[in-house]
């Protein structure tokens, strides 16, 4: 008699034969050796963005069919000691950012993004069986993604480029490996037919929680998330109206996805999209109120202005921190664009460049720079030429900087009234095309002062250059137009 014996459940390792066993190694071994190559560039040439081939390398060197139907991470003490290694080290590179040398927190990043690869994984068939998991390679990627944030938010200025990867980039990439994904038989199909069975509850959330991310990136869209592009890429209204519909198809992409996602719902990664959510609430926020502490200013050009970095917002404003409420003016011309076109154009083509500044408030003038030269269109300097005013008896006062060399009319003790002509555009300094900075600080410090404030402006003109529907703060952000009714 024989006695019946159960089906082996051939998984992972064991279902390749040797050969097929052998390149996967080498596969990993050179997507491994290939990291630590994009590392060593970091740490040594690109800086903080050369992490990006860094995690993804160190990410997909992880064997796919492990990520798929492997071992979920388990609880044991050294799993839980290699997770607070991650949360130290995420703070230190988060609060360590400003000061340390970029070469130590490539190190810091790169050893973060790389500890999941310590994990211990579960063992036997019922844990391979899961699906919500938590995987070696869905932590590399969601640690990679953290890491990645915090540059774009220490940096400043550079948001757009995460936008394009969000809503550009990795739509692209999903549906590519969704197809490939299908042909596998990868792919959850369940939360179309019965999105509210019990065992879809996993991916019925995971759903929810990329809309809401989709919807609040949309947000960011009409909040004018996208018009800060339009001046550094000498964009006229057409192509910015072209690049804010390719952002917005993307998430559209990526929306629709969720309904097709993978058969195991990846927990860090969905962290990390939840976390994102939250930041976008707390930054859009600002979009929808008026500041108690906003100062009211009369508009310091005349004629109709770009506003191409403004907002409370780090999504709408490029200024660093000591200037996060500063707002940048760019002229348009008649093409829609700062200057007609070209790689060589000179600053007496641009349409703002020698255009008066006027006082935005009654004042007394407490700082001038006027000997900085201008700089060559694309390039920068050190210090900028500036008038800095007292408009409000010692505690607020308001700084015009990159004006024209040469063109500033008063000095220091003057007295002046709003609307008075105080200099002329320029582009000195920090400034790699004419434009017009300004804001309100807590000093008369003609550069880094301690805190700056927001403004609102009277009698002026605001066209919206976004289309976010919640309130209106009447504070200029990014993408608007703004035109003193008086000119």
């Amino acid at each position: 008699m024989t006695r019946a014996v159960a089906p082996h459940r051939v998984t992972g390792k064991e279902a390749l034969p040797p050969p097929a066993r052998r390149r996967r190694n080498r596969r990993r071994l050179v997507l491994v050796v290939l990291a630590g190559v994009a590392w060593g560039a970091a740490v040594l040439v690109v800086g903080p963005f050369g992490l990006i081939p860094f995690g993804l390398l160190l990410a997909f060197s992880i064997d796919p069919g492990e990520e798929e139907t492997g071992p979920s991470v388990r609880l044991t003490t050294r799993n839980l000691g290699l997770a607070a290694a991650m949360l130290a080290a995420f703070a230190w590179f988060w609060l360590g950012y400003p000061d340390l040398p970029k070469s130590a927190l490539v190190v810091i990043a790169g050893v973060l993004i790389a500890l999941p690869l310590g994990l211990q994984a579960s063992a036997g068939n019922a844990a391979r069986d899961r699906t919500i998991v938590v995987t070696k390679r869905s932590l590399i990627l969601a640690l990679w993604g953290l890491v990645l944030f915090a540059v774009l938010y220490q940096e400043r200025g550079v948001w757009l480029y995460g936008l394009a990867v969000v809503c550009v980039v990795l739509p692209l990439s999903l549906a590519v490996a969704r197809v490939r994904g299908a042909r596998r038989g990868r792919i959850e199909l369940g939360l179309l037919r019965h999105p509210l069975r019990r065992d879809m509850r996993g991916h019925l959330v995971q759903g929810l929680n990329i809309w809401l991310c989709c919807a609040l990136l949309g947000g960011l869209l009409a909040a004018g998330g996208a018009h800060i592009a339009r001046v550094p890429f000498s964009l006229s209204a057409g192509q910015l109206d072209l690049v804010v519909a390719t952002l917005a198809a993307g998430l559209v992409l990526l929306a629709a996805l969720a309904l097709v996602p993978r058969r195991r719902v990846h927990v860090p990664t969905n962290v990390a999209v939840a976390l994102l959510s939250g930041f976008l609430v707390l930054q859009l926020g600002p979009a929808s109120t008026t500041s108690a502490d906003a100062v009211v200013l009369d508009s310091p050009l005349a004629g109709e202005w770009f506003v191409f970095n403004g907002g409370r917002s780090v999504l709408l404003n490029g200024h660093s921190g000591n200037e996060r409420h500063a707002i940048d003016f760019a002229r348009l011309g008649a093409n829609g664009r700062t200057h007609p076109g070209g790689g060589d154009a000179r600053l007496t083509d641009y349409a703002g460049f020698g255009s008066p500044v006027l006082a935005p408030a009654d004042g007394l003038v407490v700082g001038v720079a006027d000997g900085y030269p201008d700089n060559p269109p694309g390039t920068n300097g050190d210090r900028a030429n500036h008038v800095v005013m007292d408009i409000g008896s010692g505690d607020r006062y308001v700084l015009m900087a990159h004006l024209q060399q040469g063109s500033v009319s008063v000095r220091v003790g003057d007295v002046v009234r709003r609307g008075q002509p105080l200099a002329a555009v320029g582009n000195n300094g920090h400034s790699s095309e004419p434009h017009l900075h300004l804001q309100v600080q807590d000093s008369a410090a003609g550069i880094d002062a301690e805190r700056t404030y927001p403004m609102v402006f009277r009698d002026v003109d605001i066209t919206r250059g976004g289309a976010w529907p919640w309130g209106d703060s009447r504070e200029l952000r990014a993408g608007d137009l703004v035109r003193g009714l008086g000119s």
